[in-house]
């Protein structure tokens, strides 16, 4: 039975970085920092051939912004930068090279300031109101590769992370881990989405090692002077 144009629309994020990474396809990627020991930017996706899509390059100023560059022209798609003094951790994706506000994208930020569980929602710059519902919404533990991104608030799931990658011609990294991505899903979007959750991760991680390492030293300080 074939799908309709309307179903397929409600279970697919169409373009929103470009038509041509939306494929009539289901797609598997594999995220890495190596491919075949070679390590291309701070991260490479491969299809599952092992071919590079993208990359993940990181520049710095006064704050750090991570572009995504297409491997095939070697231009940057979006640069991602995290927004300063946000307390939902918001980061905020614009077109190309650019940090600027006509070029928005989409916008992701943490649904709650304080979460049990990773939560995000992700906004297209059209949906600009304070109190709008989000596009799509991620939920799940990067920690155990098991975050889903959904249409909208629904549970309609477009994408979804896990442990295990289809790549097998190509060695990649230990901790390489796969996605899957729905029939005409931007999987440049998704690819996006999935780095900022990675970033977060990687944030909260740092933070609670550094919180442990505050109250061992506090404790053996006391044992030191009692």
């Amino acid at each position: 039975m074939s799908t309709s144009l309307t179903e397929d629309m409600e279970t697919s994020s169409g373009p929103i970085i470009g038509a041509q990474y939306c494929l009539p396809n289901q797609v598997d990627l594999a995220f890495t920092r190596k491919v075949a020991g070679v390590k291309h930017g701070s991260l490479a996706i491969t299809d599952t051939n092992g071919d590079i899509l993208f990359w993940i390059k990181i520049s710095s100023n006064w704050t750090i912004k991570k572009k995504l560059i297409d491997a095939n022209s070697r231009q940057p798609l979006i640069s991602m930068k995290e927004k300063s003094w946000s307390l939902h951790e918001e980061w905020q994706v614009f077109r190309g090279d650019s940090t600027k506000k006509k070029d928005l994208l989409f916008r992701v930020r943490r649904s709650k300031v304080f979460q049990m569980h990773t939560e995000l929602e992700v906004f297209l710059a059209a949906n600009s109101r304070e109190f709008a519902k989000c596009d799509f919404k991620i939920k799940g533990k990067y920690s155990k590769r098991s975050t889903m991104i959904y249409k909208g608030d629904s549970s309609t799931v477009l994408a979804q992370m896990s442990k295990e990658h289809k790549v097998e011609k190509v060695e990649l990294d230990k901790n390489a881990f796969g996605v899957r991505i729905n029939p005409n899903t931007d999987m440049a979007f998704i690819v996006a989405l999935f780095i900022i959750v990675q970033q977060l991760s990687e944030q909260e991680t740092a933070i609670r090692n550094e919180a442990i390492g505050s109250v061992i030293g506090e404790v053996v300080a006391a044992a030191i002077t009692s």
